[in-house]
């Protein structure tokens, strides 16, 4: 069995820079099945989906403050543009 674990991270820092958070990790196993004395790679892959927007429910969120900074921070752990955020107000 051969293991490949690759990782990529670019950060994003709000103050004083302009770098987006990027994560990606790899993993292939190689598995060999012996049939008849004879070997046959077996693969296997697990890709992560890809974050193409958020909605997200907070209270507090229909005050534009909170609103604008719940869009921030989701738009900083995830690198989703504000576009696609939408930030709704929680019912009480």
């Amino acid at each position: 069995m051969k293991i490949l674990l690759k990782k990529i991270q670019k950060k994003k820092i709000l103050v004083g820079g302009n770098r987006k958070v990027v994560e990606t990790d790899v993993k292939k196993d190689i598995i060999y099945q012996e049939t008849g004395g004879e070997k046959t790679p077996i693969i296997q892959s697990v890709i992560s989906p890809k974050v193409e927007g958020a909605i997200i429910t907070a209270q507090g969120a229909n005050n534009m403050q909170v609103k604008a900074n719940i869009i921030q921070a989701v738009e900083a752990v995830t690198a989703v543009p504000s576009h696609k955020i939408q930030v709704f107000a929680m019912s009480e």
